[in-house]
């Protein structure tokens, strides 16, 4: 597990920094900002589309293939976004290679949450499916780092070819880690590659558990809105991306934290709680008034989201057989994307002509639905 750990970190700074660095490439070579954006949407909307198809060939084909095939395809495709942005008439080339390395963006997490399920007993799985969001919340944040290092001395092309082959190299290493745990878990009697017959979304109370990681997702998704605008409300643009990081900051502390103790009380419990205590935290920052008080708020927001979202990992796990937890997970990735994309759609209009902490009041009200959710359907949970 720590190989995959490690692994698995690399692999994923892509998914904090591909976006940003498409942005940075097509503006500056195609000089058209509506098309950078049109790149970065296909390739988050054909992301959210795969993510329970490439589940459900990691549970009938194993995790290995898949990630090694993904290791190679989404860094060609990202290479080759920053290489033919140079070249004028090529948009709809651009927006197709988007979308390509949308659909393969290594299902890491989702290989991680169904590996390590297998691997671990069920009291050592709220540590594991923490520090699978951990490693994630760790990535998002080096990825923009690496970027923005490579791009001061070189270009915006020549960092996201590096942040591209790194998270490559970091793919096709966690697809040999995982090949040999596979080896070790077939053979002590495991069954996720047992031959299936239906899929998971069918699972009895799963749709409950995707409504609310759906709400989780727009939860993410208003705050990511919320954070620039509030920030260039109060004259300080460049502070929002320390808001962002205070709220990932809060997550790592969240996950670390969450994850280290053994919890008594049910898993829908616990959610409950969380989301009601996100909720007070957001709610609270709806009337914050400045920059340093949004941080703090930010960061303890984040220390319930991370825990939350590992919950929902937990609740899947009791909802779906073993060898259609892949597929689970992929789908619980979708919600969650889902959700984020169509609530920063809905705080960005609303935000526009109104009020800069209209963002914040999407959030907010997204927390309070899930945790109404969560505790009206606590038994189906």
């Amino acid at each position: 597990m720590r190989l995959q750990a490690l692994t698995g970190l690399v692999s994923q700074v892509t998914q904090g920094a591909a976006a940003v660095g498409i942005i940075l490439v097509v503006h500056e070579h195609a000089g058209s900002l509506t098309l950078a954006g049109v790149v970065v949407g296909a390739l988050s909307i054909a992301a959210g589309v795969s993510r329970p198809v490439q589940g459900r060939l990691i549970d009938t084909r194993g995790a290995a293939g898949v990630l090694a095939v993904c290791g190679i395809v989404h860094p060609v495709a990202l290479i080759a976004i920053a290489g033919l942005a140079t070249v004028r008439g090529l948009g709809w080339l651009l927006i197709a290679l988007g979308a390509l390395a949308g659909l393969a963006l290594p299902p890491v997490s989702t290989s991680m949450r169904a590996e390590w399920g297998a691997l671990v007993g069920a009291d050592e799985r709220t540590a594991a499916y923490s520090l699978v969001y951990l490693v994630q919340e760790l990535s998002i944040l080096i990825g923009p780092l690496i970027l923005a290092g490579v791009i001061a001395p070189a270009s915006a092309s020549v960092a996201l070819i590096t942040v591209a082959l790194v998270a490559g190299v970091g793919t096709l290493g966690f697809a040999a880690s995982v090949h040999a745990d596979r080896t070790r878990a077939t053979s002590l009697g495991g069954a996720r590659l047992q031959r299936r017959d239906s899929s998971a979304i069918r699972a009895g109370g799963i749709g409950v558990v995707l409504l609310v990681s759906l709400l989780v997702g727009a939860v993410i998704g208003g705050l990511e809105v919320a954070a620039p605008i509030f920030a260039t409300a109060h004259g300080s643009p460049a502070a929002s991306g320390l808001l962002i990081a205070a709220l990932s900051v809060g997550g790592i502390i969240g996950a670390t934290v969450y994850g280290s103790r053994h919890w008594r009380a049910a898993a829908r419990l616990r959610l409950l709680v969380l989301l009601a205590a996100m909720t007070v935290w957001l709610a609270v920052l709806i009337a914050a008034g400045g920059l340093l008080v949004a941080g703090v708020l930010l960061l303890l927001a984040g220390t319930t989201l991370n825990p939350a979202l590992t919950t929902l990992s937990l609740i899947v796990d009791t909802h779906v057989p073993a060898r259609t937890a892949a597929e689970a997970f992929g789908w619980l990735s979708t919600s969650i994307a889902g959700g984020g994309g169509a609530a920063s759609a809905i705080a960005a209009a609303l935000s526009q002509h109104r009020d800069p902490r209209a963002a914040f009041i999407v959030a907010a009200a997204a927390a309070a639905g899930a945790t109404a959710i969560a505790g009206l359907a606590r038994r189906r949970l």
